[in-house]
């Protein structure tokens, strides 16, 4: 009996180990199962921590103005907002953000420009002297060749002059490349400005005064005064269509001298190129006119006027005919009342077909013999 019980208490302690250790290795599986690198392990858990900034007050906005939707007009552009760092030159930051073009964004949107990544970047400085901003570029003539035309010049203009204007202390713009504005504006084929913003403005305004009350346009859209001498500039003008907006092919272009003011010394308009009289002419009833046009069913206007108290008064009108699809000759002879001397004008218009407003002019400057004496 004793034999048999020291054998169960042999097996019953035997068993007890064995638990013990199969328990203890269940564990250190259990354990090493769940460290990183170990086969079988469970992947680590990552915690990420997402935090919010705040608005800096280190930001401001600026607004640049591009083109978008139709491209019938040239100078219709709309704003644009961009967020830039807070800077006390915010005209500097409005032209550099101009000069990026718009952003790819924008682009889908309708946004459209000149100016694009490739000109980023290219402004060297932005200096204003008496309402005059002086905007100085790298010259990046070359990336936009097409600003040396007519339209795009007057886009690239109408970008870069609204996004500089819309500060009150900045009344007229000057632009150049490397320090040469004569390279700048050679470059768009235009004339440089001319003068301070009220000389400016006053020789906007008499050639205004001239298209409207002696030429009888109506209302027209008058660019920048361009120096072409010493004395002399020029204003470009863009007559309005039915609905109103000015037309970019309809030009004429008002040539001024400066003396104790400024006086508009002719008008002209390349569909329209009188050939005689010359300017200076005396004339005699009748005159004989000619030249080259290109307007509607090929009909040009002839006003004959005579300067008189300040103003200008009709003395003969007539029509001669050019060519309706392309520049033909006119030739032809205009009976008008004969003045006892002085000066006056010879315009030449042509008309809209839709309603008959003036649209194109071309005017010549002449004078008129003294009347001959009476016989003794």
């Amino acid at each position: 009996m004793s034999i048999f019980s020291n054998r169960r208490r042999t097996w019953a302690t035997s068993g007890a180990l064995a638990g013990v250790v199969i328990i203890v290795a269940g564990i250190l599986f259990l354990v090493s199962r769940d460290q990183p690198g170990t086969p079988g392990a469970a992947p680590p858990t990552t915690t990420t921590i997402t935090t919010t900034t705040a608005p800096s007050p280190a930001t401001m906005a600026v607004t640049v103005y591009f083109h978008k939707g139709a491209a019938d007009d040239p100078t219709r552009v709309v704003p644009v907002v961009r967020t830039v760092p807070r800077t006390e030159m915010v005209a500097t930051a409005a032209v550099r953000e101009l000069l990026g073009g718009p952003t790819a964004s924008e682009r889908a949107a309708g946004y459209r420009s000149q100016f694009s990544a490739a000109t980023a970047g290219l402004l060297r400085g932005v200096r204003v002297d008496g309402g005059v901003a002086y905007v100085d570029f790298h010259d990046f003539s070359r990336i936009i060749p097409s600003a040396s035309s007519s339209f795009g010049s007057a886009a690239l203009l109408a970008e870069l002059d609204t996004t500089v204007k819309q500060f009150d202390s900045m009344r007229s713009t000057v632009y150049s490349f490397d320090g040469d504005i004569d390279a700048f504006y050679e470059w768009l084929q235009l004339s440089p400005p001319i003068g301070t913003p009220d000389e400016q403005a006053a020789g906007i305004a008499a050639a205004r005064q001239f298209l409207t009350s002696v030429v009888g346009m109506n209302d027209p859209q008058a660019g920048p005064l361009r120096l072409t001498g010493d004395a002399t500039a020029q204003v470009t003008f863009l007559a309005r269509g039915p609905d109103g907006k000015p037309v970019p092919g309809l030009v004429t272009v008002v040539s001024l001298r400066r003396e104790a003011g400024w006086t508009v010394t002719a008008t002209r308009t390349a569909t329209i190129l009188v050939v005689s009289p010359t300017a200076g002419n005396k004339i005699t009833s009748p005159v004989r006119v000619s030249g080259r046009a290109h307007a509607f069913e090929g009909l040009v206007t002839v006003r004959v006027l005579a300067a008189r108290d300040g103003g200008t008064v009709l003395i003969g009108q007539g029509f001669v005919t050019g060519g309706g699809d392309q520049p033909r000759p006119f030739n032809g002879e205009i009976t008008f009342t004969r003045p006892a001397g002085g000066n006056g004008w010879l315009i030449f218009t042509e008309e809209s077909a839709a309603n008959g407003e003036v649209i194109r002019a071309t005017s010549i400057r002449i004078a008129f013999p003294p009347a001959p004496l009476p016989p003794a």
